[in-house]
């Protein structure tokens, strides 16, 4: 009897594991690296810029899609944009978001700052407010600093003026 046991034993093979695709682990129900392509494709489409260095996330708004002209105030138009991004930011583990707000030149150095300073508080209060699961989200107004092209125009038309949201993904 044990000799027909012993020689079961080895007619079988060993272990074959099934024939499976491997899948890539989603942190969120919807998160995957699909998705957030396809939404990197979409806010790239509408003027909002998403570039991604890494595990290193930047989403560069221009002022003119969120603000009135020369104002801390959020057009009516601009929530919808925001929960959009909102949405986005929710796809990620993160441990601190960075709104930093930037203008062109305009009256005064301390004007730009006062102004930059309150629209990177509206932006990152808002998002705070939409559930945003980070430890810390640091808000900072430059002013006319880091223009990104030598404009001469002032205004919130200029591609100085823009939000500028950046946080690492963190893999754990």
């Amino acid at each position: 009897m044990l000799l027909l046991q012993v020689s079961a034993c080895h007619r079988w093979g060993g272990y074959v594991p099934e024939k499976e695709d491997p899948k890539l682990p989603c942190k969120v129900l919807g998160a995957c690296d699909a998705t957030v392509m396809k939404k990197i494709k979409k806010f790239n489409k509408s003027g909002i810029k998403i570039i991604t260095i890494g595990q290193d996330y930047l989403i560069s708004i221009p002022a003119s899609r969120l603000f009135e002209e020369q104002t801390p105030h959020l057009k009516w138009g601009s929530y919808r944009l925001l929960n959009e991004i909102a949405s986005f930011l929710k796809q990620f583990r993160k441990v601190a978001i960075n709104v930093t707000s930037y203008s062109s030149k305009y009256v005064s150095m301390h004007r730009e700052l006062a102004l930059t300073t309150a629209r990177a508080r509206v932006v990152g209060e808002y998002l705070w407010s939409q559930g945003i699961d980070s430890r810390f989200i640091f808000t900072q107004g430059l002013g006319s600093d880091k223009p990104v092209v030598s404009f001469t125009q002032g205004g919130d038309s200029s591609p100085n003026a823009r939000i500028e949201i950046t946080f690492r993904d963190a893999v754990a």
